[in-house]
């Protein structure tokens, strides 16, 4: 199952795609709903692997990670 790295908008979901994408490390972003009641809702990438690596070329590029879930 994909990870899911949480990032702050859809812009910012786009260009780390594209970031990764350089790397060989592919990713599909993703829209996540709102829960009834707590905010607006947001936007993230579905990574299979290389999580862990993708994170830190993440953060090195200066883009803000909000979050990671952890698939099965």
């Amino acid at each position: 199952m994909d990870n899911l790295i949480k990032l702050s908008s859809v812009t910012q979901a786009m260009r780390a795609r594209d970031i990764l994408k350089s790397y060989g490390i592919y990713s599909k972003v993703h829209r996540i709903p709102a829960k009834k009641g707590q905010g607006a809702c947001s936007y993230g990438l579905l990574i299979n692997k290389r999580l862990d690596e993708a994170v830190n070329i993440l953060v090195d590029n200066n883009i803000k990670i909000s979050g990671r879930a952890f698939g099965d």
